[in-house]
C-alpha cells in the first residue's frame, strides 16, 4: 500500500518545514505551488474565510491556515480529499481547514461569507516518459477547459451565486504559452485585477493574480449636471474608493487652470486615490501610470505624460490630478470624448465611438474604473504596484505610440529620440550629440510621420 504514496517536503523558511505523504494521483508540491505560497505571504492580513480550489496534497491550506485563516478547501479526486485530510491531520491543523471532495460545477459551495479563493488553475499537459510527471492523472481535475478555461468558468459560477463584496479571487495562470484562462477576462466581466507574482520555469510563464469588485462594489455617484466633478470629489470623500461621474460639467478644469471642454455624453469623472500611493512612486510615474493603465485598457494610444490618443494621433481625452496639502486623497479627472470635435474651430479632435464603437458613457467610466482601480485603489488584502512594475507598464503603453513614427523636438529645436522614463516620471532623450531628460510638456513639440 505504501508504495502508493510518496512523500514530499514542502518547505519555507521561518514558515513551514511539512514532510508530506502524497498520493500518486495528486499534484504535489512543484514551482506553481510554491509561486502561488508566494502570493499568499504577500497579503496584509491573515483572517477570515478562505476557500481552496483543487487543494491537491493541502499545502496551500495548510499555508492559509498557518497564516490565521479558517479554510475550505475542495478538490474533484478523491485521492487528493484523502491526503490533505492526512497532512492536515499529521500537522494539527484539523480545527482549521476542512476539506471536501467537490470542486467547479462538481458541487462546491460558494458562500458569501468568503473573503478569499485561491485557485492553482489545471493547465498541465502530461507528456508520455516524462518522470517527473505524474501517473494516472485524471484530465479533468488538471488540464485546462475550453471557451475561457477554468477561469471563466469560475466567473460565471461567482455571478450566479451571492459572494461578498469584499471577496479577493488569487489564481495562478499559464500566460506564456497561452492556456485557454486568461487574466484578461476578469477585467472584461468588472473586476479590477493586479498582478502579485510571476514566474519563468522552462519554456513557461506563469502569473499569479488578484481580483476584486471595484471599491468593494460601492457604486459611483451620479450627477446629472454639475460645476465640476473635481469640486464635487473634494466633498464626497466618505468611501475609500469614490468615484463621480456627470453627463454635463459646466466650469471643468483642465492642465494648470485651462477650461475643460465637455459635450453632453461625454465620459466626464473625477476620482479620490489615497495619497499613500506617493509613498511608493514619484507623481510623476502617478499621472503616467494613470494614463497608461486607462490607454492600454481602451487600446488607444497614449501621449507623454498623459493624454488619450486615437491612432491617428489626435486627442480624444485627458488626465488631471488635484490635490490639497490638508487633505488625504489626490483627485484624478478623466474626460474621454464620446465623438469627434473641433476645438477652438482648429483643432480636430477624436472620441472613443471611432475605436470602441456606440458606447455609453456609463460604460466607458466603468472601464476607466476598473483600469484605474488595478493599480491605484487600496485594498486591505494586496500589496500596491512597486515603482519597477509602474514605470515598466507605463513605458510599453508609451512606446506603442511612439515606434508609430513620432519626432519629439525639444526647446532648442533639436530632434530628439525618447529612451526610457526615469525613476520620477521624466522623459530620457538622446539626440546627435546629447543625452538629457525633459521634465515639462512645455520643454517639447511633437511631430507625426
Amino acid at each position: 500500500m505504501n508504495s502508493e504514496f510518496n512523500n514530499v517536503s514542502f518547505n519555507i523558511q521561518g514558515i513551514c518545514d511539512w514532510k508530506l505523504k502524497i498520493h500518486k494521483t495528486v499534484y504535489p508540491p512543484r514551482e506553481d505551488t510554491y509561486l502561488l505560497a508566494k502570493a499568499i505571504l504577500k497579503l496584509n492580513k491573515y483572517d477570515g474565510l478562505a476557500l481552496e480550489i483543487g487543494c491537491g496534497s493541502g499545502a496551500l491550506s495548510m499555508l492559509l491556515a498557518k497564516r490565521g485563516w479558517k479554510v475550505k478547501s475542495c478538490d474533484v479526486n478523491p485521492y487528493a480529499v484523502a491526503t490533505s485530510r492526512g497532512n492536515i491531520k499529521k500537522y494539527n491543523l484539523e480545527d482549521k481547514i476542512i476539506v471536501d471532495e467537490s470542486g467547479i460545477g462538481e458541487g462546491v459551495i460558494i458562500s458569501d461569507k468568503l473573503d478569499l479563493i485561491v485557485w492553482n488553475l489545471p493547465y498541465l499537459n502530461p507528456i508520455k516518459g516524462d518522470e517527473n510527471m505524474l501517473e494516472q492523472i485524471e484530465d479533468a481535475a488538471y488540464l485546462d477547459i475550453e471557451n475561457g478555461g477554468w477561469s471563466e468558468k469560475l466567473i460565471q459560477v461567482l455571478e450566479t451565486h451571492k459572494i461578498s463584496n469584499d471577496c479577493t479571487v488569487i489564481l495562478l495562470f499559464r500566460t506564456l504559452p497561452e492556456s485557454n484562462s486568461n487574466p484578461d477576462s476578469w477585467k472584461k466581466r468588472g473586476w479590477s485585477g493586479r498582478k502579485i507574482e510571476e514566474q519563468i520555469i522552462g519554456d513557461e510563464k506563469l502569473e499569479v493574480h488578484a481580483f476584486w469588485r471595484p471599491g468593494s462594489n460601492n457604486k459611483p455617484i451620479f450627477i446629472d449636471e454639475c460645476k465640476s466633478t473635481m469640486d464635487e470629489a473634494k466633498e464626497n470623500n466618505e468611501n475609500h474608493w469614490t468615484r463621480i461621474i456627470t453627463n454635463k460639467q459646466t466650469n471643468g478644469r483642465g492642465r494648470k487652470g485651462s477650461h475643460w471642454r465637455t459635450e453632453e455624453g461625454d465620459m466626464i469623472g473625477t476620482w479620490n486615490i489615497s495619497k499613500s500611493i506617493l509613498n511608493n512612486i514619484n507623481p510623476g510615474i502617478f499621472q503616467i501610470t494613470a494614463g497608461a493603465s486607462i490607454a492600454d485598457f481602451l487600446k488607444i494610444g497614449l501621449k507623454w505624460p498623459n493624454d488619450l490618443m486615437s491612432n491617428d494621433f489626435r486627442k480624444m481625452g485627458g488626465i488631471v490630478i488635484e490635490s490639497d496639502s490638508e487633505g488625504e486623497y489626490l483627485r484624478v479627472g478623466v474626460g474621454i470624448n464620446k465623438n469627434s470635435k473641433f476645438i477652438d474651430g482648429k483643432y480636430n479632435a477624436s472620441g472613443w465611438n471611432e475605436t470602441l464603437g456606440d458606447l455609453t458613457n456609463i460604460e466607458i467610466f466603468d472601464m476607466v474604473d476598473i483600469a484605474l482601480s488595478s493599480n491605484f485603489e487600496e485594498h486591505k488584502l494586496l500589496p500596491i504596484n512597486n515603482l519597477s512594475y509602474m514605470i515598466d507598464e507605463s513605458w510599453k503603453s508609451l512606446t506603442k505610440t511612439l515606434s508609430r513614427g513620432i519626432n519629439i523636438i525639444n526647446k532648442d529645436d533639436e530632434k530628439c529620440r525618447v529612451v526610457g522614463l526615469s525613476d520620477d516620471g521624466e522623459l530620457e532623450v538622446v539626440g546627435e550629440n546629447f543625452i538629457s531628460t525633459i521634465d515639462s510638456l512645455e520643454d517639447i513639440r511633437w511631430e507625426y510621420t
